[in-house]
């Protein structure tokens, strides 16, 4: 049976031994309690049962998942139990990266690597450190404001319109787009269909004109450099660029609004922390791979065995679907010691997998590093005693998680 053949197993977590854990993982409950359902299954098996599979929990079991070759990205597959097995969408899934495997994989990721370098990403802190205060500016004065909408969601907008060549009255636009194209990735997939693939069709749409306008006249951007990028003859063609750049539009805006949203409930609820960052501002970057441990915005990508497996005791056919739960690997007792306590100042002996690992890890990791490091160090000094101004409103039931809104004050006296 080739990996195109297999589709995900029809009984989800049937036929596995019940006296596994299980996690609800389409339950609302789940997202709202995510890290005690895992430390209450953590603590009885490295694996669980969910309704669609299984769930690894612990750090070399998820990073095993990850790296072992029998497993693929689920990637279209993901939509069939939605009943779409084609479209617009299906084919937006089908096409993009993190779908492709082995030498299709790695030679897209070597085009992509050529154009898309840290140089090109580090070159953005100037815009990263004037849009948080131009987006400050804008609220600072009132002592309060919606968190998501007045700055997590503009923020990576303006980001990734400045690293793809993107005008700034198209912002509204591609913010618009990405929040519809993010319920791909929720359980609403088959009634939100409709506003989905609208969504894609705009973005796919806008995204040519942009590849013929770079193609004739190169400028200084990540799709010029994609559009020109070649090794030994080979470039990417018109179906994958377009594919490459509609994933980083809207995987750039929306993973990094969630991210940013997590790292601002999480500093409410550690205001001692929040203080020392705005004092001690050289702890930053650690302050960022904490967060990005701590409340990741990615609960992981689901794999696909592609032959039956012995793991551990398990038996796990072809066919099985397995979510490497980077939330839950990254408070394993076992590599992060007090997992569930928020330090700035934690040293990590392992790399946390928020960002995924193996042939798959994140092509974006650098960049949303990098965000959250230049908002974090900005924001702690101008909204100082942060706190919450009501409940936040978390998006659940997506594999992309976070507040969707998060109404904060803070001391507007002395911002």
């Amino acid at each position: 049976m080739t990996t195109q053949e297999i589709t995900p197993a029809a009984g989800g977590s049937a036929g596995f031994d019940e006296t596994l854990p299980f996690l609800d993982t389409l339950s609302p409950e789940y997202d709202r309690h995510l890290h005690a359902a895992h430390r209450t299954a953590s603590d009885r098996s490295w694996v669980a049962r969910t309704p669609v599979g299984l769930a690894f929990l612990h750090y070399e079991d998820v990073l095993w998942l990850l790296r072992d070759k029998r497993w693929r990205e689920l990637g279209a597959d993901a939509l069939v139990a939605a009943g779409i097995t084609d479209g617009p969408l299906w084919t937006w899934f089908k096409d993009q990266i993190s779908s492709k495997e082995g030498e299709d994989h790695a030679r897209l990721r070597r085009l992509v690597s050529r154009a898309f370098t840290p140089r090109r990403v580090e070159s953005l802190r100037p815009l990263m450190r004037s849009t948080t205060h131009d987006l400050l500016d804008r609220f600072v004065d009132r002592g309060s404001c919606e968190f998501v909408a007045e700055f997590a969601a503009p923020y990576p907008v303006r980001v990734i319109s400045g690293l793809l060549g993107i005008p700034d009255e198209d912002f509204e636009r591609f913010h618009a787009w990405s929040r519809d194209l993010s319920l791909a990735y929720g359980s609403r997939i088959a009634s939100e269909r409709p506003r989905i693939e609208a969504a894609l069709l705009s973005l796919n749409a806008y995204v040519d004109d942009l590849l013929v306008a770079r193609a004739k006249s190169p400028q200084d951007d990540l799709i010029s450099d994609l559009v020109a990028v070649e090794e030994e003859g080979d470039r990417l063609s018109r179906d994958e660029l377009r594919a490459l750049v509609t994933v980083l539009i809207f995987g750039a805006q929306d993973t990094t609004q969630c991210q940013l949203a997590c790292a601002a409930h999480t500093f409410i609820q550690h205001p001692d922390q929040w203080d020392r960052l705005a004092r001690e501002p050289e702890w930053v970057v650690s302050a960022a791979e904490e967060v990005l441990r701590y409340e990741p915005a990615g609960s992981g990508s689901p794999r696909l065995s592609t032959e039956d497996i012995e793991y551990k005791g398990l038996s796990i056919p072809a066919g099985t679907v397995a979510l490497p739960s980077a939330p839950a690997a990254n408070r394993d007792p076992a590599v992060y010691p007090e997992p569930d306590r928020f330090d700035l100042t934690r040293k990590h002996a392992e790399p946390m997998l928020t960002f995924g690992g193996g042939a798959h890890y994140c092509l974006g990791a650098s960049l949303a590093r990098i965000e959250i490091q230049e908002a974090l160090a900005i924001l702690s000094v101008r909204l100082p005693r942060l706190a919450a101004d009501g409940e936040p409103e978390w998006r659940v039931g997506s594999l992309i998680r976070g507040p969707e809104r998060l109404p904060v004050r803070f001391d507007a006296a002395t911002a």
